[in-house]
């Protein structure tokens, strides 16, 4: 581990930057708005589908508790690009934002399936 890592990782146990989501839930939901609007309804289901993931992101949609994913897998379904963008929306480091989708992103996909008003 380099020490920009030991640093990173140590700025985010100080500051809990790895409990705290509540700026990343709003980063994600807009961004899967964003794959709805340029790839339609199940764009993101498609690009799980397509990467081998399709079964896995149907059980989430099914049930809440079928969490959390791994990070080979978010990075597989999210671009660096993007996974860069939510630390900088949110101050959190790259590791934060991964430690904390791969918990949080199974919950949001199952919450936006059972919305009243979808997404």
């Amino acid at each position: 581990m380099s020490i920009t890592d030991s640093a990173t990782t140590l700025g985010d146990f100080l500051t809990g930057a790895r409990y705290d989501h509540s700026g990343l839930v709003t980063a994600i939901h807009e961004y899967l708005d964003g794959v709805k609007r340029e790839y339609g309804l199940n764009g993101f289901a498609e690009r799980a589908a397509a990467a081998g993931y399709g079964d896995i992101v149907a059980r989430w949609k099914a049930d809440d508790k079928m969490g959390p994913m791994t990070e080979e897998m978010l990075r597989t379904l999210i671009a660096q690009r993007d996974l860069e963008h939510f630390a900088e929306q949110t101050g959190l480091s790259v590791p934060a934002v991964v430690t904390i989708l791969a918990r949080q992103l199974p919950i949001v996909i199952y919450k936006r399936a059972h919305a009243v008003e979808p997404h």
